[in-house]
């Protein structure tokens, strides 16, 4: 595991990989399927193979004919191997042309842009012989700490703060995972989407080119997970951290992982930190929970000498 060797690729391969999470359906037979994708795929994963969305059509769709002749062969003029319009949209014209033209392979499917560029993400992080973890990693007081949860839990956003406080970025969505001899799990991000994330309502942001070299590390081991999940009103929460910690294992190897409602009003990145300090504290032998409970019994005992009983 972890070896990093680049074995030829086709988009066929992609297909079968994809076909079945994406409802892939092909347009124009298989035109292109025996083609290799190169070993620069694994960095150009989202370039070789292109995801458009409902925005890059109706941008395509509001230029005039020649303008969008142009822009279509500047799109694909080196690569992709294969294009996925994605949420069903229909095939303009002009990209079944430069595709057949090209050779490229076009799909439809009718998820989501977002679930479609995740699906490309895994597909060149697989190829690389490592593990693919959801959730992203943020190196915070030199710990790696994986945040996951389910989508709208604004992992990103937690994720985002945390770095504008001057933590360090690794990865967002998911996490490629290696296991060392030592059995310490590093994380890091696969060569795809490096340096990028995505914010709603911003797009996708290069963290480096916005917060410089400083802002970003290549790899963390990771420490610690976060689980992000909605507030459920009525549910009962644990008030005094005796419950909320708890081990689970990643690739044989038991990571201490705490899960943190969301709500409005809660500042996640600051209880994310929190949680980090507490954590550290906990390595050491000390807990709160523990420490007030002694203080308890301590003045229980002596009001109990005081009073003679």
């Amino acid at each position: 595991m972890g070896s990093g060797k680049i074995t030829p690729l086709r988009v066929k391969n992609f297909y079968e990989k994809t076909r079945s999470s994406l409802e892939l359906i092909t347009l124009g037979g298989q035109r292109g399927f025996s083609r290799s994708l190169p070993a620069r795929s694994l960095r150009e994963g989202l370039k070789v193979i292109q995801v458009w969305g409902r925005k890059d059509i109706q941008a395509l769709e509001d230029l005039p004919a020649r303008a969008r002749r142009a822009a279509v062969d500047q799109k694909t003029k080196h690569g992709p191997f294969c294009i996925i319009l994605s949420e069903d949209l229909p095939c303009p014209l002009e990209i079944e042309k430069e595709a057949k033209k090209k050779n490229i392979v076009l799909f439809r499917t009718r998820h989501s842009r977002r679930k479609c560029q995740e699906a490309v993400k895994h597909f060149f992080a697989s190829a690389q012989d490592a593990k693919i973890i959801p959730g992203g990693l943020i190196q915070v007081f030199g710990i790696g700490i994986l945040i996951r949860g389910d989508s709208g839990t604004g992992k990103s956003e937690c994720a985002l703060e945390l770095v504008s406080r001057g933590h360090r970025f690794i990865s967002d969505d998911v996490t490629q995972v290696t296991k060392t001899k030592g059995g310490a799990l590093i994380g890091k991000s696969p060569a795809v989407s490096r340096y990028f994330m995505e914010i709603r309502g911003l797009g996708i942001i290069n963290i480096r080119e916005i917060f410089g070299a400083r802002a970003v590390v290549s790899r963390a081991e990771i420490g610690l997970i976060i689980q992000l999940e909605e507030w459920e009103e009525g549910k009962e929460y644990d008030r005094l951290g005796l419950k909320s910690w708890e081990d689970v294992q990643i690739l044989g190897r038991k990571i201490a992982r705490i899960i943190i409602p969301v709500a409005p009003g809660r500042n996640i990145a600051t209880l994310v930190e929190v949680a980090c300090k507490e954590h550290k504290l906990r390595k050491q032998g000390y807990t709160g929970p523990q420490d007030l409970n002694e203080r308890l019994n301590r003045a229980l005992l002596i009001r109990s000498s005081e009073s003679g009983e």
